[in-house]
């Protein structure tokens, strides 16, 4: 039977399509086809097997998957904002005939367990990305930025007139926190004996298509891979990161959101999580490899290596 991964053609953020690759490298496998993680439920091509992993999801509306898919559920998460369509009773029955659901954080699993669903904390696939494939025989060197203060920059919320308003009120305060933050980040950051390399997981404009989120996973990838350090408040430049063997400073601030508290729940002690005031006090020198993960690793790829030979 074909196999198939997840993708999300649409999206700005790399971190979709490095779940992608993740699932990618541990198959191993040619002729992997690659899914709409937003259109399963329109899927009418040939039964295929399909590793279920990532958030979810934009449209809910669009759950559950079609049942010409063969699920494997592994580091799925549900976003709370919607977590009511994807516990509504059809749900609850195809997670139940799909079970165990390996879960990416500890707030997925309660919520499944809760509802009589037999799922287990399964962590992330990004953990299984090896620093190898993509170091192309360099040394690693520097400290790579990857949205660092991602989550503290303000933006204006349009999702209602009244929303859209109280984000201009406060915007202006907010922007200049946001500055002067930012300011003493930097005048901190460029006293370190390190060169320092910066990258965005966020892109400019969408994503077209599959091929063109694998080639940006790949580079970011290999931008990760030739640093020694990274500072980030992205989970999926910090996994595999951390998988990849660098030093990993996770900045939290402004991740106080329950949709952002619940997506890092069981994933924050991999890493050393740290708000502003806590990073000045850092000797970047002195910041230890954590192995915390490493547990979790060969269960990933043995459930799905498994999985593609049944």
């Amino acid at each position: 039977m074909e196999i198939g991964v997840l993708g999300f053609s649409g999206s700005r953020n790399i971190g979709d399509y490095i779940q992608t690759k993740a699932v990618i490298d541990i198959l191993n496998k040619q002729n992997i086809k690659i899914l709409e993680r937003e259109e399963l439920n329109n899927y009418n091509g040939d039964p295929i097997k399909t590793i279920i992993n990532g958030w979810f999801m934009e449209h809910p509306k669009n759950w559950p998957p079609s049942n010409n898919i063969n699920p494997l559920f592994i580091s799925f998460h549900i976003n709370p904002s919607i977590a009511h369509t994807l516990i509504n009773q059809k749900s609850i029955e195809y997670f139940k005939k799909h079970e165990p659901i390996g879960c990416r954080d500890y707030y997925t699993r309660d919520l499944l367990v809760k509802n009589g669903i037999n799922a287990y904390f399964s962590s992330c696939v990004t953990l299984g990305i090896e620093r190898d494939k993509y170091l192309n025989n360099q040394k690693p060197r520097g400290i790579i930025l990857i949205g660092a203060f991602d989550r503290l920059k303000p933006y204006l919320d349009y999702k209602s007139p009244l929303k859209l308003l109280l984000s201009l009120i406060k915007y202006p305060l907010r922007f200049l926190t946001y500055k002067i933050k930012l300011q003493k980040f930097n005048r901190h950051l460029y006293k370190q004996n390190f060169e320092i390399k910066r990258y965005s997981q966020i892109t400019k404009r969408s994503i077209n298509s599959h091929s063109e989120g694998i080639t940006l996973a790949d580079e970011m990838l290999n931008k990760i891979a030739e640093s020694e350090i990274i500072i980030t408040s992205r989970i999926h430049a910090a996994l595999p990161a951390l998988a990849m063997g660098l030093k990993v400073i996770f900045i939290d601030e402004g991740l106080g959101h329950t949709n952002h508290k619940m997506r890092i729940s069981g994933l924050k002690n991999y890493f050393h999580s740290v708000d502003l005031n806590d990073f000045f006090m850092i000797n970047l020198e002195d910041v230890k490899n954590m192995e915390n993960h490493n547990n979790y690793i060969q269960n990933i790829k043995q459930t799905i290596n498994k999985f593609k030979t049944q």
